[in-house]
């Protein structure tokens, strides 16, 4: 039988109809929940999932003994390299009967990994997501500007009348693309703006020189990059409005959201999420963002280190919600890259080792405007079509002009705080 075109569409009604009740259980009802749902995911992982059977034996784990969150800390924490090298065992056995989905994230690692997903994890993120944009203040077909990677092939934005959005693709950022859009929306505002934080800082950072005034819209709503204490500065005053951050990742296990009240909150009826060591125990001040889906049987991740560090707070919020509160996430601020033909490439350069079989790790390094160095750290499956659709991952953004040169190593550059960023620019500091 055809799959019905309604049928996500239905299932995140449903699920924002859930998402509207559940924000305001108390701090008891959500726990209750909480382990009702990580109860019936260890089950069935346990049952029909290769990587968690086995898993679980070797540790002496008894899943039908699981009582809830107090016993997450004994499943190990589960890395990227893991199911990146192993992803067929993450499979559910009821997987290829269910229609999944297949996805794809590099992050800011520029590691690749594939992931399986279907409806129900879908429609939980989409209806979680505008749950996170309504507090903000975003309601659905208020006069929008999305600012994120489109692959438009002749334009480099888009109206839909009927959404009343503008898209505006990243790929094509450049000075004069950026003015084009800005009379766009002198002439007719938009209320919100949503999209990546660095390249909605250029579309103003590029109006103001020109003596361009951006009406105010009402809010700016941010993701794909982290959003420094600077950048949320200089956006609030190209722009003249408050910006909200939201933090989500494709593997669908973790989310991040800001209030009205302008305090991030762990999204707790999203995923389960926990803030560990690099052994995986519980720590009280900073640690690392462990999170595990509950919605996710045909992959479950479970008490997967998405590598981001938070630091938790104790207090309240005003906006009544028993959410736990993060005072800062500590992810990358994207370097970016600039191209022979004008444009700009930050958080858009995520994806584009997506299709290289065999790549552990990889990062870009620009000395020239028409210069990338390409280093990558390869396993065995590396091959000769591996390197094709690297090259070609990189060249659907950066375009023909920019010279690719590819090294094989053994480890990445790292930043002066020891981090290991995917782009570092050593033409320019935006």
């Amino acid at each position: 039988m055809e799959k019905s075109i309604y049928q996500l569409p239905l299932q995140v009604l449903a699920r924002h109809l859930f998402y509207s009740r559940s924000q305001y259980w108390n701090a008891e009802k959500l726990r209750s929940w909480q382990n009702e749902r990580l109860k019936l995911l260890i089950s069935y992982a346990d049952k029909h999932v290769p990587y968690y059977r086995n898993l679980f034996r070797e540790i002496n784990f008894e899943a039908d003994k699981f009582r809830g969150i107090e016993d997450m800390v004994k499943i190990p924490l589960l890395d990227k390299e893991t199911v990146r090298t192993r992803k067929e065992e993450f499979l559910s056995d009821e997987a290829h009967s269910k229609n999944i989905i297949w996805d794809s994230t590099s992050g800011s690692t520029g590691t690749p990994l594939h992931f399986a997903l279907n409806n129900s994890v879908q429609a939980n993120k989409i209806a979680a997501l505008l749950r996170s944009f309504f507090w903000a203040g975003y309601r659905l077909r208020q006069r929008t500007l999305m600012v994120q990677s489109y692959y438009f092939k002749d334009v480099d934005f888009q109206s839909d009348k009927f959404y009343n959005v503008i898209r505006f693709d990243s790929n094509r950022l450049s000075r004069d693309s950026a003015l084009r859009l800005a009379e766009v929306i002198i002439k007719k505002p938009v209320k919100t703006v949503i999209g990546f934080p660095f390249d909605i800082l250029m579309i103003g950072r590029y109006a103001a020189e020109a003596g361009r005034k951006i009406p105010s819209p009402q809010r700016i709503i941010t993701y794909g990059e982290k959003l420094s204490a600077e950048r949320r500065k200089m956006l609030s005053e190209y722009y003249g409005c408050p910006v909200f951050d939201f933090h989500s990742m494709h593997e669908c296990s973790a989310m991040i959201s800001q209030c009205q009240e302008g305090r991030l909150h762990l999204i707790e009826d999203f995923a389960y999420m926990e803030i560990v060591d690099d052994e995986g125990q519980w720590v009280e001040g900073k640690g690392m963002l462990a999170g595990t889906s509950y919605y996710n049987y045909m992959m479950p991740l479970i008490r997967y280190n998405t590598r981001d560090a938070v630091q938790p707070s104790e207090a309240a919020c005003s906006c009544g919600r028993a959410f736990r509160r993060v005072d800062e996430i500590f992810g990358k601020e994207c370097d970016a890259i600039q191209t022979p033909d004008g444009r700009i490439l930050g958080a858009v350069m995520s994806h584009s080792v997506d299709q290289a079989k065999g790549v552990i790790m990889s990062q870009c390094v620009q000395r020239a405007i028409d210069h990338l160095l390409v280093r990558i750290i390869v396993d065995e499956s590396y091959d000769d079509k591996s390197q094709e659709a690297l090259e070609s991952g990189l060249r659907k953004r950066t375009g023909s002009a920019m010279k690719l040169d590819f090294e094989k190593v053994t480890q990445l550059e790292k930043t002066a705080g020891g981090k290991t960023p995917f782009i570092i620019s050593k033409i320019t500091n935006h």
